[in-house]
């Protein structure tokens, strides 16, 4: 069954204090086409992790435009997690200790008061990921991303039954005006005959060259008989048919049969000498327009 090429996903998990959320927006796209927008501050490697999402995701999807977007934040509950620079602290103690015995026991100086150490820069920082929590957050990132995957699959998927349920529409619509078509071939032919009687009639009433008429007649009978384009238009709405209970991506090979049918509309209406095939051919095209509307929106 078909599948649509727009929806939207969010799903959101927690990893130690931080939480992960992925929110995936999907439209229609010629190609499979992922934009990534990291978070803000990501402690991992990104470019790793955007290597192994994109695959994921091409498991997934074969067409459309997706915005991934992946959310880190802390828990409300829980504060950031902040720590000393153990180095740096020590190497300020013992540069103070150092100034204090140079100064002497008579200088009068103190000891650096605790809030202007804490205020050094660097001495007090995020704590960062070892590179085991690292690699734990982002396997988390890659398993919330297949959680998120499959719910936009799943979207597209019930959005897709119903677009079918449209192109099935448009496509008995269109068999509609195909047998109405069909049933004026008779009272075209007879008009067909006609023609070719009054013009072979103005030919041989005067000095004409066998060749020349044989010319003539079968350029007017090339220019009404519609049969072949009735036939390959049938043909046409079958194999489409055909084409939508199958398990494969079918937007591209849907979107070229609406050439195609468009194309034999077409030339029904340049051949037409009746009124009301010309209106029968017109609705083809209008009905072929829709059908090439909903096939952009179909993976």
């Amino acid at each position: 069954m078909p599948n649509s090429m727009t929806g939207f996903a969010e799903a959101s998990a927690s990893y130690g204090n931080l939480r992960l959320v992925w929110r995936l927006r999907s439209v229609n796209h010629r190609y499979l086409d992922l934009a990534f927008r990291r978070p803000g501050h990501w402690p991992g490697n990104w470019h790793d992790l955007e290597g192994q999402a994109t695959r994921q995701l091409q498991n997934h999807f074969s067409r459309g435009h997706l915005d991934c977007e992946l959310h880190l934040t802390t828990e409300t509950e829980l504060q950031q997690k902040l720590e000393l620079d153990q180095t740096l602290l020590q190497e300020l103690l013992r540069l103070e200790a150092e100034l204090m015995t140079a100064a002497g026991p008579g200088s009068g100086r103190t000891p650096i008061p605790v809030d202007r150490l804490l205020a050094w820069p660097g001495l007090v920082r995020e704590r960062k990921l070892t590179e085991e929590e690292g690699q734990g957050l982002q396997q988390a990132a890659l398993t919330l991303l297949e959680e998120t995957a499959s719910q936009l699959a799943a979207t597209r998927a019930t959005e897709g039954q119903a677009l079918t349920t449209v192109v099935q529409q448009l496509l008995t619509q269109l068999s509609e005006l195909l047998a109405a078509v069909e049933a004026l071939l008779p009272t075209l032919r007879h008009e067909q005959k006609r023609q070719l009687h009054n013009r072979v009639s103005e030919l041989t009433g005067t000095t004409v060259d066998r060749n020349e008429l044989a010319r003539e007649v079968a350029i007017l009978l090339n220019r009404v008989d519609i049969a072949e384009e009735v036939e390959r238009l049938r043909m046409h709405i079958k194999e489409l048919h055909v084409l939508l209970t199958g398990p494969e991506a079918v937007g591209r090979r849907l979107d070229f049969f609406c050439q195609e049918l468009n194309r034999e509309a077409n030339t029904l209406c340049s051949k037409s000498q009746n009124s009301h095939l010309t209106r029968l051919g017109v609705e083809m095209k209008l009905v072929v327009e829709k059908l090439r509307e909903q096939a952009q929106n179909l993976e």
